[in-house]
């Protein structure tokens, strides 16, 4: 299995039309001082898995929260659907996500209530989504991975996430939780992490056209800044 943590500069859009995010040359471990405001950074920092497979492959599909919204958006849903009944396998074959605001000038950080939804990559698929949603008052802080026993595709995910802590100046990682998995499938489990104070902002994804499967799969995280 292969699990690739990448850090890259904000220069071009790729030619698949994603954007290419840019590299946080000094990635903070430990917690910023939040007391007055939330920003997020302009870097960002990506961890990715990708099966090896390279037959068929689609271009890069993707959501940008924030790139396509605004730095208070986070990816806080994900939906996703079955292989359609023809199909043997177990696998992802149709992705779509929410991106959520948040507010940033307000050290609480709460959900504003605007949300903006997008289709990330359809296959032959099953009717009836079936999602992971992060709970209100935390933050989405990676996500995991379901991939069969050859590591050749996806099977299911879920969403790791955080609270703030009492004082509302940083993330409570040592109280974050993940939201159930969304279809519920057996198999090997793979993490995608965001670094310390960290939050998910997006993901990109390649697909084979043929199989209809997930073979790459990377996530994109921000900082919290003061």
């Amino acid at each position: 299995m292969r699990i690739i943590r990448s850090a890259f500069a904000l220069v071009a859009l790729c030619a698949a039309g994603c954007a290419v995010d840019a590299a946080d040359p000094d990635l903070a471990v430990d917690a910023p001082d939040l007391s007055e405001s939330w920003t997020v950074g302009s870097f960002a920092v990506n961890d990715s898995w990708d099966s090896g497979l390279n037959t068929n492959l689609s271009a890069w599909q993707y959501i940008h929260c924030n790139l396509d919204h605004g730095d208070g958006y986070m990816l806080t849903d994900i939906n996703v659907y079955q292989e359609a009944l023809a199909n043997p396998a177990e696998f992802v074959a149709r992705m779509a996500g929410v991106c959520r605001e948040f507010d940033l000038p307000d050290p609480a950080l709460p959900r504003t209530g605007a949300l903006v939804s997008k289709t990330i990559f359809t296959a032959g698929f099953r009717a009836g989504a079936l999602g992971a949603q992060v709970p209100v008052n935390n933050y989405p802080i990676g996500l995991q991975l379901r991939v069969d026993g050859g590591n050749t595709h996806v099977k299911d995910v879920r969403i790791n996430y955080a609270p703030r802590n009492a004082a509302s100046t940083a993330l409570d990682l040592a109280s974050s939780s993940h939201t159930s998995w969304a279809i519920g499938y057996a198999g090997t489990t793979v993490s995608l992490s965001c670094p310390a104070q960290q939050v998910m902002t997006g993901l990109d994804l390649r697909y084979d056209t043929v199989a209809g499967q997930i073979r790459v799969l990377e996530i994109h995280c921000r900082a919290l800044l003061p």
